[in-house]
């Protein structure tokens, strides 16, 4: 009984090549956490940098030819695509 126990625990004794592994694991964890947050700030940031430009436009030109503006170009994305069409819900 004494030897099975020694046995048994000689095989679950944290290795240096057992204890690299998980921390290899965890360390990949860490670094796809850090990579998708990384890649979340960078949207956000794109978002608010977008949010500026148009309130600085808004500012500059005024509400009317930012509107009109941003319809023509809407108009014309959706010429490049004809195969989409919107249409108001009645």
């Amino acid at each position: 009984m004494l030897r099975w126990l020694a046995n048994l625990i000689s095989h679950h004794v944290p290795t240096p090549e057992k204890h690299a592994k998980r921390s290899l694991n965890d360390l990949r964890m860490e670094l796809y956490q850090s990579e998708q947050h990384l890649l979340e700030t960078q949207l956000r940031a794109d978002y608010y940098r977008a949010q500026i430009a148009f309130l600085e436009e808004v500012t500059r030109k005024g509400i009317e030819q930012v509107s009109d503006q941003r319809k023509g170009q809407q108009e014309a994305s959706q010429a490049l695509r004809p195969g989409l069409k919107l249409t108001a819900a009645q």
